[in-house]
């Protein structure tokens, strides 16, 4: 498995290493430390795409982005969610 340096990604996936911090503490990545370096699979930079798009387009809150995460595997599907969650989505 590819690991990356969390500064990286959060570059190419325009977001910040807090919030990807953020989406650890919440248990929805894992990122792997070493010589001091913060690292995250390869994998788990698709699953931060998916949970930024639920946050920011969809608004979702971290509730509910748990509640997809658990019903789902990847590849994650947007067109799943309104199910999911029982109501339609913006």
């Amino acid at each position: 498995m590819a690991y990356q340096s969390i500064a990286n990604i959060a570059r190419r996936i325009e977001t910040t290493e807090a919030e990807l911090m953020r989406m650890e503490g919440q248990g929805w990545i894992s990122t792997v430390e070493k010589d001091g370096m913060i690292f995250l699979p390869g994998k788990h930079e698709y699953k931060a795409r998916f949970i930024l798009r639920l946050r920011h387009q969809w608004r979702l809150s971290d509730a509910d982005i748990t509640l997809v995460l658990d019903a789902q595997a990847p590849p994650y599907s947007l067109k799943d969610v309104p199910a999911i969650l029982g109501r339609e989505m913006p």
